[in-house]
């Protein structure tokens, strides 16, 4: 899971990996922490760990989903 999301968009496509989380809202971890960690546990428990091998996840989009 991170932040730096451009660098990673890009190894995306470059490399085999288990799933990459990422989010773009720089202030999310200060603002709401507790949100942040809620969106990755609903991930996983939507799809379990192997289902997001070599995907990219978008933290902001799950986020918004999950408090509007």
């Amino acid at each position: 899971m991170t932040n730096n999301a451009r660098d990673f968009e890009e190894l995306h496509r470059e490399i085999d990996h288990a799933g990459l989380l990422l989010y773009y809202d720089q202030n999310r971890p200060d603002e709401d922490p507790e949100g942040l960690a809620r969106v990755v546990d609903e991930v996983f428990d939507q799809y379990g760990a192997t289902a997001i091998e070599n995907e990219v996840v978008d933290l902001d989009e799950w986020y918004d989903w999950l408090h509007d």
